[in-house]
């Protein structure tokens, strides 16, 4: 999704340089522009469901996860079992990541930014979460509450949204 996502960014990008837009005859970036207003939306929703999120909500959505998970897992062992765990878990990440957050987030990065670092941050950032959810998911859950991720999440959001501001004034 990582590599999908920098592509469909980098061909915005692209699209905006051949079709440059000009108000006041100033040409303007609007890949960039369209990027700081994602990432600015992304930052506020993401801010109000923390301040609206409630337990329950948190425990469904950790039932379904936990269904989806018992619905594609291999039964048995071996080979086969681990071949049906990895599709499984592609299949499953391909899906939950398709159209969410950290896709059109990684697009509008990618369009306002160098596609290698945002490849190379994307991965490492799914990397480290994905360690974190695989190893310590659970131990982590115990320190940090659903609500203080969020919040995290939704002022990074809003930093990387200034920072690409930033350079959209800068030239």
């Amino acid at each position: 999704m990582t590599i999908v996502s920098v592509i469909l960014g980098r061909t915005f990008h692209y699209i905006d340089g051949i079709l440059p837009f000009s108000f006041g005859g100033t040409d303007l970036p609007i890949d960039d522009i369209a990027a700081v207003g994602l990432l600015v939306y992304f930052g506020v929703t993401t801010l109000i469901d923390a301040s609206s999120s409630d337990s329950q909500k948190a425990e469904d959505e950790q039932k379904e996860a936990e269904l989806a998970v018992s619905e594609f897992s291999g039964n048995g062992a071996g080979i086969l079992a681990a071949a049906s765990t990895v599709i499984s878990t592609f299949v499953l990440v391909f899906v939950a990541e398709w159209g969410d957050k950290s896709f059109f987030s990684t697009i509008a990065l990618a369009a306002a930014s160098s596609p290698l670092g945002v490849i190379g941050g994307a991965l490492a950032g799914h990397g480290v979460a994905t360690l974190l959810a695989v190893a310590g998911g659970t131990l982590l859950g115990t320190f940090l509450s659903e609500k203080v991720i969020a919040y995290t999440g939704g002022v990074l959001f809003l930093v990387f949204a200034g920072i690409t501001l930033v350079d959209i004034i800068r030239g």
